[in-house]
């Protein structure tokens, strides 16, 4: 429902060619990567080549704990150095950050993403789509292995019957506004992501570009999670377009606060010989 034109579908392709290049390299290997997305063909094709000597990249080893921390985050604020750390391993040419960390421009973004929440949380399909992806418990969790485990976001373990009807009843428009503004009050600041041109190459560059400052922060123990309805929605889009200048070729397509707070749970993940195919 958010993802009509399979944006986000290519910036989560780039994030996991960039983890396949990371542990190219960790494993000698050199990697090559070639992408055609002509004549509604989408291949992403890594060559790798075995090469001793080629050096490893540390983000690598960051890969297994990075994780999206979706609960509050304490007051702290990042040092900008820290924050040019991230932009620096997140540099690619066809990507550009913008850092949102003053609290009145901050306060400023507010209404963008409670107008972009609200339409979404007032949206059935939209509802019924992100309930289908909820994991209640840590048993359904370990079986399906896919989705959001509801302990990441620190509620407590239930069965899907309970946690379907509580998501279809009490969680509203409304009550999700409440606690966006929380967690945007929360948070030591924004990181918008933007694409210079509107490409399906692009996309996969952002993804790219995402996961190396993602990977980053887990280095500098930064948490991060996306806030990314502004950018789904597209008339909030627009909007967003027109407050950061940004004219009529660039799309920003990506938001995620920042902050310090404690990990949380892991959601489970597919193992290796389930998401992979010999052809």
């Amino acid at each position: 429902m958010v993802d009509a034109d399979d944006h986000a579908l290519f910036i989560s392709l780039g994030c996991a060619l960039e983890n396949l290049t990371l542990s190219a390299k960790a494993h000698h290997f050199n990697p090559t990567v070639t992408t055609n997305f002509v004549d509604d063909k989408n291949e992403i094709t890594v060559d790798l080549i075995r090469t001793e000597g080629i050096e490893k990249d540390l983000l690598y080893d960051f890969i297994q704990s990075r994780q999206c921390t979706r609960t509050g985050y304490n007051d702290k604020p990042i040092d900008k150095s820290l924050l040019e750390e991230l932009r620096e391993s997140a540099k690619n040419e066809a990507v550009e950050i913008i850092y949102i960390t003053d609290k009145n421009r901050i306060k400023e973004l507010e209404p963008f993403i409670i107008e972009a929440s609200n339409l979404q949380f007032n949206n059935q399909e939209f509802v019924n789509e992100l309930v289908n992806w909820f994991r209640f418990s840590r048993k359904i969790a370990e079986e399906k292995r896919d989705g959001l485990w509801t302990a990441s976001m620190g509620l407590p373990n239930m069965p899907k019957p309970i946690g379907n009807f509580i998501m279809k009843n009490f969680v509203s428009a409304k009550t999700e506004a409440k606690r966006w503004k929380n967690l945007i009050n929360q948070s030591a600041g924004f990181a918008l992501f933007v694409i210079k041109e509107n490409s399906k190459e692009n996309w996969v560059k952002l993804g790219q570009s995402f996961e190396r400052f993602c990977l980053k922060a887990t280095q500098l123990n930064i948490k991060h999670a996306h806030v990314n309805m502004p950018c789904e929605e597209i008339s909030v889009r627009k909007k967003l377009i027109n407050y950061f200048d940004l004219g009529n070729r660039k799309q920003p397509l990506l938001l995620i606060r920042l902050g310090y707070a404690e990990a949380m749970p892991y959601s489970y993940r597919l193992l290796l010989d389930e998401v992979l195919s010999e052809v």
